[in-house]
């Protein structure tokens, strides 16, 4: 894990100068097209995944949302919209 005191050292300093670099230069191949981009990163992923080297983490199923009439907030305020104020 990389700590505060680690970037704040001149050798990492140079690391981050290189990632950046390289972000750049991928996102300028791709046209800096937000859409592009993520195919290269998907592509790139897919692709490492084959060679079994790296681990990944799967990513979680989205969790379910609640249809506007089940909100807990809306029926709150469904429950209590027909109560007159005195």
């Amino acid at each position: 894990m990389v700590t505060r005191e680690d970037l704040s050292r001149p050798e990492m300093n140079e690391v981050v100068k290189e990632v950046r670099e390289m972000r750049m230069k991928i996102s300028e191949e791709c046209g800096h097209d937000l859409n592009r981009l993520i195919a290269y990163y998907q592509k790139v992923g897919e692709e490492m995944r084959k060679f079994g080297k790296y681990k990944f983490a799967d990513p979680e199923p989205p969790a379910e949302k609640p249809t506007p009439l089940n909100h807990p907030k809306i029926k709150f305020r469904l429950r209590y919209s027909n109560t007159r104020h005195i």
